[in-house]
């Protein structure tokens, strides 16, 4: 019997000390920054959710807000994403990273002019008013804003990753060396449109990433109740893909994995999973835990939140003397 090598690696990547070197006081900074403005965000849009001024429903993001904006850190604003309906901090973050990149103090000016647009624009959309992005059409699932690269995130469990594949297939074409981002749930992993879009993206070299934000559950069902094999980037295996697995509750390791796929990316190998093991930590619309509902239980939620990705962000800063506890709470205070 032979033991059979498979034709791409995959691996699991860990944040070590030289990661937080390499990423630096000023883009920690910017990255704690923009966390604390997704999840203020989004708690205001659960609050108005419960008050009924959301039409339709509204998927929370908090708890796999840290991984998104981690993940976009190593794009610029020609590179393009494509989100999930799960995908107001997937939105923001390339949103907030176009007209507030890295390098900018925020605690001399949390707020511009700029960021005040893009979370007005935002929220305006989310609730059906005429001054958000698509003039408050798309409402909650449906975020889009071209120049920033966001193309829009998607009602449709996977419908944003065939659309993503057409686009990598344009940035191929034109060789400028950009690259495109899918974001998707372990839930859309088995729709047939994706494993599709991930042969299709080997064959032709494409440069795409498909980013699996594995949050344990497809509604209420567990990734184990899903798929015998819960580790999703195994998937790379199959079709000659370079795969990574991440914890998605550190930034750092997320931005450390973001950082190796957009080089490989643009280097024209071709495309890149990453899968993220995060975790949201309400039900999945709405502002109640899924212990409610009783398919988790208030124990596993707690170890979850443990372990937080924004707090363990601000708490590695303060360690390194990069911030004090006082500019975390003024960031914090400021994105309210």
């Amino acid at each position: 019997m032979t033991e059979l090598k498979p034709s791409a690696p995959w691996r699991e990547i860990a944040s070590m000390p030289a990661d937080w070197d390499a990423l630096g006081a000023s883009e920690a900074l910017a990255m704690l920054h923009h966390l604390h403005l997704v999840r203020a965000f989004e708690e205001t849009v659960l609050e108005l959710d419960g008050q009924g001024l959301v039409h339709g429903p509204a998927h929370s993001s908090i708890g796999q807000d840290g991984c998104a904006v981690a993940a976009i850190t190593p794009l610029r604003s020609t590179d393009q994403v494509t989100g999930s309906h799960r995908g107001h901090h997937q939105f923001l973050a390339k949103a907030l990273r176009h007209v507030d990149g890295a390098g900018r103090d925020p605690r001399a000016q949390p707020i511009t002019d700029d960021i005040a647009t893009v979370l007005h624009r935002t929220l305006a959309e989310i609730l059906g008013l005429a001054d958000g992005w698509c003039k408050g059409r798309g409402g909650s699932m449906h975020l889009r804003w071209a120049e920033a690269g966001a193309l829009g995130t998607n009602a449709i469990v996977g419908g944003g990753v065939p659309p993503a594949n057409g686009v990598a297939w344009a940035k191929k074409r034109r060789g400028e060396g950009d690259v495109v981002y899918t974001f998707f749930g372990d839930g859309a992993v088995n729709i047939g449109a994706v494993p599709e879009s991930m042969n299709l993206a080997a064959l032709w070299a494409l440069p795409i990433c498909f980013f699996i934000e594995n949050n344990q559950y497809a509604v209420a069902t567990t990734i184990r109740e899903e798929t015998l094999e819960t580790r999703l980037s195994s998937r790379g295996l199959a079709y000659g893909i370079p795969a990574y697995r991440v914890d998605g509750m550190d930034p750092v390791a997320v931005r450390a994995a973001s950082r190796l796929a957009a080089e490989h990316m643009r280097a024209g190998k071709g495309p890149v999973i990453i899968e993220a093991d995060v975790y949201r930590y309400f039900h999945h619309g709405g502002g109640l835990p899924g212990s409610a509902f009783g398919y988790r239980t208030k124990e596993e939620e707690a170890a979850w939140r443990a372990r937080d990705p924004l707090a363990r962000l601000a708490r590695e800063m303060v360690t390194r003397r990069w911030i004090a506890d006082g500019d975390d709470a003024a960031l914090r205070s400021a994105a309210q």
